[in-house]
């Protein structure tokens, strides 16, 4: 009985062992990853994007307006009502909506996001491979 109950814990400890060293060894190969050049100028980009639609919705909706975001086959929904909401104030209902705020991407490209080293023009609301369409309702 003794033999058995010690096997067990054995068992035990060894399978802690394993998903410990497991989940040191995923923690080192994240931070070096994250340490890269590479990475670093991809979080940059993303950044900036993020600024550029900030400014368009500046540009193009009236501080305090009510928006309705909306992202046809686009997950970044949230984001785009996370943006707006530093300007105007999303409503959940378009029918209480001044403005509705949507992202094209472009080519009809179905992925939203893919950063461009074009030049972001936020008053035409093009920002590095994103349009924002903002239409008065």
């Amino acid at each position: 009985m003794q033999v058995g109950k010690r096997m067990v814990s054995a068992a035990i400890v060894a399978a802690a062992a394993l998903g410990l060293g497991l989940i040191v060894h995923h923690d080192v190969q994240f931070t070096s990853s994250v340490r890269t050049a590479k990475y670093a100028a991809h979080v940059n980009a993303q950044l900036q994007q993020e600024e550029c639609v900030y400014q368009a919705i500046r540009l193009n909706v009236p501080k305090g307006a009510t928006v309705y975001t909306t992202l046809p086959r686009f997950q970044p929904t949230q984001r785009l009502a996370e943006l707006s909401t530093l300007w105007a104030v999303p409503v959940a209902n378009i029918a209480d909506a001044q403005y509705q705020l949507t992202f094209v991407a472009p080519h009809g490209r179905v992925v939203p996001f893919p950063l461009t080293t074009a030049a972001p023009d936020p008053a035409k609301g093009q920002c590095s491979g994103l349009t924002l369409k903002v239409r008065k309702l």
